[in-house]
């Protein structure tokens, strides 16, 4: 059975994130990166890449060795042309509404969010889970892109928890 899931901050092909990830070289990071999204991806997952991709365009065809269909809600670093990213993803969003939450790359101003959710990244956090947020960066997720079962598994837990 598919899933949808999520992930945001790829940064394939950057030095300052393969460093700060603790990557020996960028080409370990980007192995890395591969390795851990197709250790829990199936061909059949649909997976939204909430932004940053690459800083560079050579690095976007690494895209082609992650499994499963992706969208991509761009990032400010997704700046080339639309028809370079369509190319791997299969559609391209700027933002977002899937299933009452909203999905973007930077977080949404709260009082924006009209009791909604927003799935984002662009923090790099390692902090995963802060209502209404769910940062679904690289850091926040160690590599591996996030089921939407799971999050709203979180999210029921959280609501649970304020109604006691």
């Amino acid at each position: 059975m598919s899933k949808v899931r999520f992930i945001a901050d790829l940064h394939f092909g950057h030095k300052k994130c393969a460093d700060q990830r603790h990557a020996a070289s960028i080409k370990d990071h980007d192995e890395w990166l591969i390795d851990r999204w197709n250790s829990v991806v199936t061909k059949r997952d649909l997976t939204f890449v909430l932004g940053d991709v690459t800083m560079d365009q050579k690095s976007l065809p690494l895209m082609k060795k992650l499994k499963g269909n992706k969208q991509l809600v761009m990032g400010n670093h997704d700046t080339f042309a639309n028809s370079r990213y369509l190319l791997y993803f299969n559609k391209l969003h700027g933002l977002v509404k899937y299933k009452g939450f909203w999905l973007s790359h930077a977080p949404i101003k709260e009082s924006s969010l009209r009791g909604h959710w927003n799935i984002h990244g662009h923090t790099h956090s390692e902090c995963f889970f802060s209502p209404p947020y769910v940062c679904v960066s690289v850091e926040a997720l160690r590599g591996r892109p996030i089921s939407f079962e799971e999050i709203v598994g979180f999210k029921k837990e959280i609501d649970n928890i304020i109604q006691e």
